[in-house]
């Protein structure tokens, strides 16, 4: 099996599937929609939907351009300050999964920086 399919396939599982099944967890043991569940979904959703090259040039930006990092960067810090804030107030299915979409929100500002 090629090695960039092997990282696609733990990128998806790690860095979406594994949010999105936190996020479930936590809005269905009664946690409210707030903007504390709200920004980590959006991320997700986000994240899922521009793996599509087509989808992503309309969503986050076209390659090399300022506006995919500044997005990249724009989402990977507010999950980190979000994964805090659910730190702080003990959600912490909502904090793992912020952290996640964080490091995978980096993951595709590195992969986009190199290649």
């Amino acid at each position: 099996m090629p090695v960039w399919l092997i990282s696609w396939i733990v990128f998806c599982a790690v860095g979406v599937a594994f949010p999105a099944i936190l996020l479930l967890l936590a809005w269905r043991r009664g946690a409210a929609v707030n903007a504390l569940t709200l920004i980590p979904l959006i991320a997700t959703i986000v994240l899922a939907l521009s793996m599509n090259h087509n989808v992503r040039c309309v969503l986050i930006g076209a390659d090399y351009t300022r506006r995919l990092y500044a997005t990249i960067l724009a989402f990977a810090a507010l999950t980190l300050t979000n994964a805090a804030f659910a730190t702080i107030r003990k959600s912490w299915a909502v904090a793992v999964a912020s952290g996640l979409l964080s490091l995978a929100w980096l993951f595709v500002g590195v992969v986009n920086s190199v290649v």
